[in-house]
């Protein structure tokens, strides 16, 4: 936007009010979170109304701000979603968009600062979002890595924040400019015309946030120009941004390589909880015949005291058995009826998020090889959220 009022605004005016479709939207696995402000269906259907923003000039930011509810870990975005729409919501007419996110955002007023911009769709890949009107475009971003959550809480209420942003690069409408506006433009839910003050419902604080050229970034509530509140004559309502995401830490525990049998079947490793960060992680061992055994914990599934993994322990006297992690740590574990419960406290450091460690049971077998002993199954454990 311009930093003075111009042709664009009252273009703004005439026609903040649409009736106009738009394509449906969702996230691509279900089981992916679904982030959205705006008040319009998460697949719309028909018309709609929307309020494009004329206003908005080729190298300005629009971004929604989205705030993670407490205990929920690291996201990574899968998919964010740029809402591009025109007037009378004619199709056809389409843009350059550059994609950013940052991970953590303040306010204070109507200035917003952004945190560590932890993703850039032109800095990454020298790339931009084709949008076409009229339409919540998507683009998936599942093979980005984007993470968003680490960056501590902040602000009132004291929570984390993160914003999905998208600039506009070029703006393809054929006779258009920044001074007399784009009829082709991001849009909001809007769907009400008039009113002289600003609807905090409608238009709701530190949610839509927008970089003005020579001011920077600010909430769309509360931004103006050469002295003019935009909202409600030249912006009203919430950008239609939105994205989905997954744990970016998803803590898992899985079998990786075969045991040998015994007296009684392979021992297996079965978690009852899964491993994550300050929090306990409980592990049964079965089949154990004297009900002993020997828990090995490891960080490699690659080398050993021993030697290069698998480790063939037919020279230690247990034919057909492999030592398949290293024995970084050695738990004994007594049991009962064959079974053995191992527990362990992860400590809450952030900074265990995504680490792999390894377990195999050493089983007590007396009598049953020269060794006394076989091993069970192996197992590959991430930490997680």
């Amino acid at each position: 936007m311009q930093p003075r009022l111009n042709a664009a605004f009252a273009a703004l005016a005439l026609f903040a009010l649409l009736a106009t479709p738009t394509l449906a939207q969702g996230c691509a696995t279900g089981s992916d979170t679904f982030w959205k402000r705006d008040t319009l269906p998460v697949t719309p259907n028909g018309l709609t109304g929307v309020s494009v923003i004329q206003g908005m000039c080729e190298g300005e930011s629009a971004g929604v701000v989205f705030e993670m509810p407490a205990g929920m870990g690291v996201q990574q975005i899968t998919q964010v979603v740029a809402p591009w729409g025109a007037a009378g919501g004619v199709g056809g007419f389409g843009a350059l968009l550059d994609v950013e996110v940052y991970d953590g955002v303040s306010f204070s007023g109507a200035n917003v600062t952004m945190g560590t911009l932890v993703w850039s769709l032109s800095q990454s890949l020298s790339s931009n979002m084709q949008v076409a009107s009229h339409a919540l475009n998507v683009l998936d971003t599942s093979n980005y890595d984007i993470k968003v959550g680490i960056a501590p809480p902040n602000g009132s209420p004291f929570v984390r924040r993160f914003a999905i942003c998208f600039r506009c690069d070029i703006n393809n409408h054929p006779t258009a400019t920044c001074a007399t506006g784009y009829p082709a433009n991001f849009f909001t839910d809007n769907a009400q015309a008039g009113g002289l003050t600003c609807n905090n419902v409608i238009t709701p604080l530190q949610t839509s946030i927008m970089e003005i050229q020579g001011q920077g970034w600010r909430d769309a509530a509360l931004a103006t120009v050469s002295g003019f509140q935009l909202c409600p004559l030249f912006y009203k309502g919430i950008w239609c941004i939105r994205c989905c995401s997954r744990d970016a830490y998803p803590a898992s525990y899985t079998t990786f390589g075969a045991g040998c049998a015994g007296t009684l079947p392979v021992s297996t490793l079965a978690p009852v909880s899964m491993p994550r960060i300050g929090q306990s992680f409980l592990v049964i061992l079965n089949n154990l015949p004297a009900n002993v055994a020997f828990l090995m914990t490891g960080w490699s599934d690659v080398n050993s005291s021993l030697g290069s993994l698998p480790y063939d322990l037919a020279s230690l006297g247990a034919p057909g058995c492999f030592g398949r992690v290293s024995s970084d740590a050695v738990t004994l574990l007594f049991g009962s009826g064959g079974n053995a419960l191992s527990t362990m406290t992860l400590p809450n450091y952030p900074t265990l998020l995504g680490v792999q460690f390894y377990q195999q049971a050493f089983v007590v077998d007396a009598g049953h090889n020269q060794l006394g002993a076989v091993v069970g199954n192996a197992a590959r454990a991430s930490i997680g959220n």
